[in-house]
């Protein structure tokens, strides 16, 4: 299992970390080979590892993406927390197969394990419909066609949400300068209810006095506070605020591009949008950034600090999450880097410039791509890996591989 699968403190904090339950992802997946590309003149290790990991609203399951395109639910048991000599070994209980690349997928915001007819999941496929699956089983319940105009071609969302805020009966997608929301039970080819452009014309960058943005959402956040504002974000650094849950006037974009944390934490494109609890702040994730910005919605586009400290100098997707402390809007920021380190920003939003992290710790030896708290705290579920490139020495003879890869999902308690 590894040197990380105990208890991993970092050594002054307070806070320690304890792996009760570990799951290798070699375990549930063929063995690695190596293969090239379309050109032939690149070649990876086809090895499958974690992409994402998400917990069900219940807190009972979670819900996995991997490198092998396929979905894996994983039920905990009720005893996960009792002490035990080494850490629960996890296995899938069920698997989503796909033979296409999973952009996206969104849990059923009332996901109840005791009621298999809430137990959802929407995927988001290339080249394929959205998907409405069973996560207990591999089965479809339903398809959802969103589909290109000029080309008839399916268009695959690069980010989907099913936010509570809107009954369980619709959800949001995002694509290339468009949003869409969709009826749930409008099943099949009949598309979706709202399509709302994100720019009046794609042949331009800024049309209309800068009022849109164009480029690929790349993610969608709704305020958990009662006015519903939908905010969200794209690879190009542009962010858009809608009101009415997504279907109201546009607020206003912002470009997060130029700004004074440029120098001190970089970014080329936005991968996540998090609201604080209180709703007032908007905390943006990029991809190559050693940090994250925190911005001020009450004053629409001010920057207010940054978050220093983290590596995410990649271009993969490391799902970060934002927990409440208290009821008086005290929060904390947890994320994962390159460097295998889940590190800790409290209160992120009471400081203007630079927030140094308040707690870190290695725990993974690989990229930590989620890091994502049980609905109920104290629980930390945490997943890692990377595509690999095989080594070849000046003759062009492919080497063998001395490090051992660390693809797995991990739970840990507080």
């Amino acid at each position: 299992m590894g040197a990380n699968t105990g208890d991993v403190d970092d050594h002054g904090s307070g806070l320690n970390l304890s792996c009760v339950a570990v799951c290798n992802a070699s375990d549930i997946s063929e063995p690695s080979i190596a293969k090239g590309d379309l050109k032939g003149d690149l070649q990876t290790i086809d090895s499958n590892y974690f992409k994402s990991a998400e917990w069900t609203p219940d807190g009972t399951s979670v819900i996995t993406t991997s490198a092998d395109n396929h979905i894996r639910t994983f039920i905990l048991p009720p005893d996960l927390l009792e002490d035990r000599e080494y850490p629960l070994d996890l296995k899938p209980y069920s698997t989503l197969p796909s033979m296409e690349p999973v952009y996206a997928t969104a849990i059923y915001p009332f996901f109840n394990l005791q009621d298999p007819s809430t137990t959802l999941i929407l995927s988001s496929v290339r080249d394929h419909p959205i998907r409405l699956s069973s996560a207990l089983a591999p089965q479809r319940l339903g398809t959802y066609s969103l589909i290109n105009p000029s080309t008839e071609a399916f268009i695959a969302p690069h980010s989907i949400i099913y936010p509570a805020h809107l009954g369980g009966t619709q959800f949001i997608t995002g694509s290339d300068s468009l949003i869409c929301i969709f009826d749930v039970s409008r099943t099949g080819n009949e598309g979706p209810i709202t399509r709302l452009p994100t720019i009046p014309s794609k042949r331009k960058q800024i049309v209309g006095g800068g009022v849109g943005m164009k480029g690929i959402i790349s993610t969608l956040a709704m305020n958990p506070a009662q006015d519903g504002i939908l905010a969200a974000g794209t690879f190009t650094r542009n962010i858009a605020l809608y009101g009415s849950r997504g279907s109201g006037e546009l607020i206003g974009t912002f470009s997060i591009a130029k700004s004074q944390a440029d120098r001190n934490i970089g970014g080329t494109g936005i991968t996540q949008l998090l609201w604080s609890p209180c709703g007032r702040y908007l905390y943006v994730v990029e991809r190559k950034s050693t940090g994250m910005l925190v911005y001020d919605i009450r004053v629409t586009g001010q920057l207010l600090g940054w978050l220093e400290g983290r590596e995410a100098i990649s271009n993969q997707r490391m799902k970060v999450e934002v927990i409440a402390v208290d009821d008086d809007g005290s929060h904390e920021l947890w994320a994962g880097g390159t460097d295998g380190i889940v590190r800790m920003w409290k209160n992120p939003h009471t400081t203007v410039g630079g927030h140094e992290p308040n707690f870190s710790s290695k725990i993974h030896d690989d990229p930590i791509t989620s890091s994502v708290f049980h609905p109920g705290g104290s629980v930390l579920a945490t997943c890692s890996g990377q595509k690999r490139f095989p080594d070849y020495d000046d003759d062009g003879v492919q080497q063998p591989i001395q490090t051992r890869n660390d693809d797995s999902l991990k739970i840990w308690a507080l």
